[in-house]
């Protein structure tokens, strides 16, 4: 049945009790005179209007707790669950008894259901848009393992030992690069790119090319499990590379050794290489190319870059993404 009509029914019930109960009282007041008994139809005359306008109103109260109350609550409370993330609730075949809460109880479920399809699309689209990322990220690390492949035959075939050192510095270059995509959109570290999985390969690989060209190279590796953005990853790993390259530069060809280390401590993090090598001299010389890409570097990370002569330490500061902090 339609609410609508419930609803005049019911305001037609209201007026229609009233005046039936005067009509009827009234009836009551004149046989009362007629046959004498005033004060019991008295009483009658006075209680039978109150009692129809009371059941009058029960009836109103009734009709509009059943057809609206209980059904508004209902819905309610549907659409409470619904927003706090049970988003397969629906109102189903529940019977409102009238036509409109109906149709709204179904409106509610054809709603949820359009969302719960757009949902699924955009999760689907999502899924895609990570894949063909990931993909990205995987040709590109496997085409820099080319060129550096390709740097290192052509350095085997070169007499000049400058020649080589320099095929051997941009292959180092290289290779950091192609490390900082390995870890760029990795499964597990959405957030960003998992520093010390990236430090941890990057001295690893550091350590063979090292060796390979000045002899031998023994770096240790001290990272907190933390991460950062993928426009930090890139120049702290040129960073680590030039410095090393740097400290290999001076005890070549001895052995080098260096302690790369970075800890968390909050909204920042603090890397740090420490070698004796660094102890040499007077830090990176003006001009020279691996000073430019370090200062440039450092720029990047909007940091300045510490030296300490006397232990032999070089240490930034890292700002971290605010997810990570």
């Amino acid at each position: 049945m339609s609410a609508k009509v419930i609803a005049a029914l019911t305001c037609a019930l209201l007026p229609l009790g009233i005046l039936t109960a005067i009509i009827t009282a009234d009836a009551f007041r004149q046989i009362a005179v007629e046959s004498g008994e005033a004060s019991i139809q008295r009483w009658i005359g006075v209680v039978l209007p109150l009692v129809m306008w009371l059941a009058a109103v029960l009836t109103c109260w009734l009709v509009a707790e059943r057809l609206l109350v209980r059904p508004l609550t209902e819905l309610r409370r549907t659409v409470e669950r619904y927003a706090g993330g049970n988003t397969d609730i629906r109102l189903g075949n529940t019977d409102f008894l009238s036509q409109e809460m109906t149709e709204l109880a179904r409106a509610f479920d054809r709603m949820a259901d359009e969302i719960g399809r757009h949902d699924a699309e955009l999760n689907e689209a999502l899924v895609e848009q990570k894949r063909l990322t990931r993909e990205v990220h995987h040709r590109v690390k496997n085409n820099l393992q080319i060129v550096s492949s390709l740097l290192s035959i052509q350095a085997r075939e070169t007499t000049s030992a400058d020649v080589a050192h320099a095929y051997s510095t941009i292959q180092m270059r290289v290779g950091a690069l192609a490390l900082v995509h390995r870890w760029m959109y990795d499964d597990e570290t959405a957030r960003g790119v998992d520093l010390r999985a990236l430090v941890t390969d990057l001295c690893a690989s550091l350590e063979q090319n090292l060796t390979v060209s000045n002899g031998s190279a023994r770096l240790r590796c001290c990272v907190d499990r933390f991460f950062v953005s993928q426009d930090t990853a890139v120049p702290v790993a040129f960073l680590i590379t030039e410095l090393l390259n740097l400290a290999a530069q001076r005890v070549a060809p001895a052995v080098i050794e260096a302690t790369v280390s970075a800890q968390s401590d909050g909204n920042h993090a603090t890397l740090t290489i420490v070698s004796e090598a660094f102890c040499q001299g007077d830090g990176p010389k003006i001009g020279d190319p691996s000073t430019r890409i370090i200062q440039g570097m450092a720029r990047q990370l909007r940091s300045p870059l510490n030296y300490e002569p006397d232990t032999g330490r070089y240490s930034i500061r890292i700002a971290l993404p605010p997810a990570t902090a």
